[in-house]
């Protein structure tokens, strides 16, 4: 007969006292390895409670309506980046548009022409210096003053003023007939320019010649009236020196 070990036996008392509802007898039998086992299992619910806690859900934050509406807004086509890139050009050429055009310095020739007109010569002699009945014409003015000094001297001093000195018209026969305004009022400059405009419009007078070039330097101020001095026949008139004087 086979001999059944000692701890089946005391299982097997544990099993029948359980069931029968009686307490089973004390045993310092060690427990087994099945009770060492269940121990864990009671805490196995607790750790997957543990583990099935949801996490907790971010709440977005609410944007800013003008943030909102920044992103809504449609953005610029591509296609108009280089139009917005050239306004600014188009602007300066346009403005350029409205400005008048330069017209660049006057010639000594055309500031002459100025004081003709501002001097009220061309009232008188007519703006192309054909003169009138009553008004001789510049048109032969380089005969009447072969040097241009006399005739300075003539606009300065006016008809009334030059037949203190000479009773004829430069250097022709006619009589000197009042009418000639004297225009003390112009100063060197002035009366150079004027002066300059009668003999290159009216007389033909070329720019590359001597007397064009000392009229030039009058008119620039370079020198002055009175250090050209006297004309011949105002110098044969008698007409002082003092007269060179501007005013």
């Amino acid at each position: 007969m086979t001999e059944i070990p000692e701890h089946l036996l005391q299982r097997s008392k544990e099993r029948r006292a359980a069931i029968g509802g009686e307490e089973a007898p004390a045993t310092d039998t060690p427990a087994t390895s099945e009770a060492v086992e269940a121990a864990p299992a009671e805490t196995a619910p607790a750790v997957a409670a543990a583990a099935a806690v949801p996490e907790p859900v971010p709440v977005p934050v609410p944007v800013r309506p003008e943030v909102a509406a920044a992103m809504g807004r449609k953005k610029i086509p591509f296609w108009a980046m280089p139009v917005l890139a050239a306004l600014p050009l188009w602007a300066y050429v346009y403005q350029a548009t409205l400005e008048p055009a330069p017209t660049g310095e006057l010639t000594p020739v055309e500031e002459g022409g100025l004081v003709y007109q501002s001097s009220a010569c061309s009232g008188c002699h007519g703006a192309g210096g054909a003169g009138s009945a009553s008004v001789p014409a510049l048109t032969g003015v380089l005969e009447t003053w072969p040097d241009y000094r006399d005739q300075m001297m003539w606009v300065r001093l006016g008809s009334v003023g030059w037949e203190e000195f000479a009773d004829t018209y430069g250097a022709t026969s006619k009589p000197v007939a009042g009418g000639m305004p004297a225009h003390a009022a112009l100063d060197d400059e002035e009366l150079a320019l004027v002066v300059l405009y009668e003999r290159v419009e009216f007389g033909g007078l070329e720019e590359d010649s001597e007397e064009y070039l000392l009229l030039l330097e009058i008119a620039e101020g370079k020198t002055t009236f009175a250090a050209a001095g006297l004309g011949e026949l105002a110098a044969e008139a008698g007409i002082p020196e003092e007269n060179l004087a501007a005013g």
